[in-house]
């Protein structure tokens, strides 16, 4: 995906550079070829594309520096660089406050890649979440007994946790899921009720107890030191949830070889 902001210093060198050499070789804004996505990004208030290999976001509103835990590592991604989560890696903490709305209504979407994931037991690898576990998007790993049993099923996640919310969330089966095979997650919330769609897929949803308000969350965390090695791309949260029609087009246009499609 292109960089679309100039909050960057690095975007506007990009800018600068391509003003005065017409042979620079930008990357196509493929957001700016659909007004329906094209609008949508007026709602981004934080995108993390690890373009260059770094945690240094792309967009943010609000205070962006990281406080890392580990050292990250990465690999080719959707487009550019994307952060392998789990193994030996890192998790960035990120100040939350505007760049996450989760007090109000939002959404956030992220590239998710398994890379060599246990189908027997594995860890769980968390991608986006709060510091303080009250909201997030993981993957839980299996778990079988000495028989054989499973006594936990792996599947995506999406939970929102904690006395005034309840202990609720929605989740998919992920046994199916092949590595190699990049997965489009929207997580959606506007209180008290939550929802989310996989690749497209029809929004599934479910409520919380008592809706929750900004005090309610901590600050952002992404990228996790343990658990089953996964990549994760493009995390990008927005002011409002998504609907199903930008999730689709989101999808469609910049799913890895969509562009040989078109």
């Amino acid at each position: 995906m292109g960089r679309w902001l100039p909050a960057a210093a690095g975007a506007m060198a990009l800018a600068l550079t391509a003003a005065a050499d017409p042979m620079v070789d930008v990357v196509e804004d493929r957001y700016a070829a659909d007004p329906v996505l094209e609008q949508l990004m007026d709602w981004v208030t934080f995108q993390l594309s690890f373009d260059g290999e770094s945690m240094t976001p792309d967009m943010a509103v609000g205070e962006w520096e990281p406080q890392l835990n580990g050292t990250p590592q990465f690999r080719p991604g959707v487009q550019g660089s994307a952060l392998l989560a789990g193994s030996d890696s890192a998790r960035a903490y990120y100040p939350r406050g505007p760049n996450a709305t989760l007090g109000t209504r939002g959404a956030v979407s992220l590239w998710v890649c398994p890379v060599q994931w246990t189908r027997i037991n594995g860890g769980n690898t968390t991608f986006v979440m709060t510091g303080n576990s009250t909201f997030y998007v993981q993957r839980q790993g299996p778990a079988h007994n000495e028989e054989g049993r499973a006594t936990r099923h792996e599947n995506l996640q999406y939970l929102v946790r904690g006395d005034l919310t309840g202990n609720v969330g929605l989740g998919m089966g992920t046994s199916k899921w092949l590595d190699g095979e990049w997965r489009l997650v929207v997580a959606n919330w506007s209180w008290p009720v939550i929802s989310w769609s996989i690749d497209g897929g029809e929004l599934q949803s479910t409520t919380v107890k008592q809706s929750p308000d900004e005090s309610y969350f901590g600050r952002l965390a992404v990228g996790a030191t343990g658990g089953e090695p996964t990549l994760i791309d493009e995390i990008t949260f927005y002011q409002r949830p998504l609907t199903l029609r930008e999730i689709r087009l989101m999808y469609e246009t910049f799913r890895p070889g969509s562009e040989e499609q078109q």
